[in-house]
């Protein structure tokens, strides 16, 4: 049972004895964290004392008189006393943590130093010679000033939404999404980051101001019939003679996982006997501990055409390898220097576009449409949608949003195994032994 604060009301408080120490009540962070204290004088209305340990080192403040019997009208009641103790708490915790970063206490952090942040962050964990989500920061965020030097802590909903209509008149509902998601991971890193100095209702505006805009979630799910997969594979073995993305485009076909997913695919992660590739689980969200890979089960053709990448080589080396081409002083031409792991999509494009038109499909065709592709495979099976989201490394609810049309028709067909003839069926007429021989 919580135990009772003997401070919350001037009743209370005038019934304690005066102490030298001050009475002390926990307020935030359990023991530790913040408390409110009160001072109990021989005589007259007591003072309100806030203390904080953080890091291991107490720190204390007056913060007014109470409101007690004779009190002046400035004096504050317990719930204003806790309302300005955790302000002062706040204060001193973001006072800290500005003076570990090196950065003054006095610069509130903007909507802009919270996008540098993400951006710092995203480069160190992607560690990609290219950092895309910068640039998009760049042209669609800063670019703003506005809104680019708004506070974070006085940042609501109605701002986001006003820079939101400040964006690029010809930007398409996909294009805005995809910033709109941007940003909202840049201030949910900040929020995460210095969550102790800022509102708790920042978490509601960041929601409420990024909401995607609606009837845009299935405009580039691509889906191609088997044979177009298995033409597009072997256009990409047919366009790159090392077979380099060739193996790339099979895996990722094979797999339906995420480019991302299939460049972190070791050597070991093959396993032939078991005829299955396990794909490391995708880097999305928040971190959270080293999740298991996803056991994929593939085709014996998938690993035959694997054994290039796999004859002679060491369990912990990177499965696919491309060749990483560079100019040498004092020639124009590019020349292979050393194999590579694929770093990012887009340096495959070259390859992709090339191999798409070998195939003869559709310009608008994305490299993407071969996840889409897998995980209706699975669906048109009548694969339980619980199995087909944690093979494609994805929720059950992902599935049911963005692929509920093809849900239907799978069920349906499962659902017709069971129906039976409703209708009077006429009796067959059994024959003696003797009868039927004859």
């Amino acid at each position: 049972m919580a135990k009772t604060s003997e401070i919350d009301s001037a009743a209370k408080r005038g019934r304690l004895p005066h102490a030298k120490n001050p009475y002390w009540t926990g307020i935030a962070g359990g023991r530790g964290g913040v408390s409110l204290g009160y001072r109990k004088p021989k005589r007259g209305p007591g003072t309100w004392i806030v203390k904080l340990v953080l890091d291991g080192q107490r720190k204390e403040e007056r913060l007014a008189e109470a409101a007690d019997d004779g009190a002046a009208a400035e004096a504050l009641s317990y719930p204003a006393a806790v309302t300005a103790a955790m302000t002062w708490a706040r204060q001193v915790v973001a006072k800290a943590e500005g003076q570990q970063a090196g950065v003054s206490s006095d610069a509130p952090l903007t909507v802009a130093a919270a996008m540098d942040e993400y951006a710092d962050a995203h480069e160190a964990r992607k560690a990609t010679p290219r950092n895309y989500m910068r640039g998009t920061l760049k042209r669609h965020v800063h670019s703003d000033v506005v809104f680019a030097d708004i506070p974070l802590a006085k940042l609501t909903a109605e701002a986001i939404l006003a820079w939101r209509r400040r964006l690029a008149p010809n930007l398409s509902k996909r294009s805005v999404n995809w910033i709109l998601t941007v940003a909202r991971a840049g201030l949910n890193h900040a929020l995460n980051t210095h969550r102790r100095s800022l509102p708790a209702t920042l978490a509601s505006e960041i929601k409420v101001g990024t909401k995607a805009i609606p009837g845009d979630t299935n405009a580039r799910k691509q889906v191609l019939p088997d044979a177009d997969v298995r033409r597009l594979v072997d256009s990409a073995f047919a366009v790159d003679d090392t077979g380099d993305f060739g193996r790339l485009i099979l895996v990722m076909a094979a797999t339906g996982a995420r480019f991302s997913q299939v460049a972190r695919i070791k050597v070991g992660d093959v396993q032939v006997a078991r005829s299955r590739i396990m794909v490391p689980p995708a880097r999305k969200g928040k971190e959270a501990g080293s999740p298991s890979p996803i056991a994929v089960p593939v085709g014996g053709d998938v690993i035959e055409r694997l054994k290039p990448a796999l004859t002679g080589r060491r369990g912990q080396e990177t499965l696919l390898l491309h060749w990483h081409h560079a100019k040498r002083k004092g020639s124009v031409a590019w020349v292979p220097v050393e194999r590579q792991p694929w770093p990012e999509a887009t340096t495959a494009r070259r390859h992709w576009n090339a191999a798409r038109d070998h195939a003869e499909l559709p310009e608008s065709t994305v490299m993407l449409c071969l996840r889409h592709s897998s995980i209706v495979r699975g669906l048109s099976a009548g694969l339980p949608v619980r199995l087909v989201a944690a093979l494609h490394d994805t929720s059950v609810e992902m599935i049911e949003q963005h692929y509920s049309a093809f849900i239907v028709d799978a069920t349906e067909e499962l659902a017709r195994r069971a129906i039976t003839p409703l209708a009077p069926v006429e009796a067959t007429p059994l024959l003696t032994v003797a009868g039927a021989a004859a």
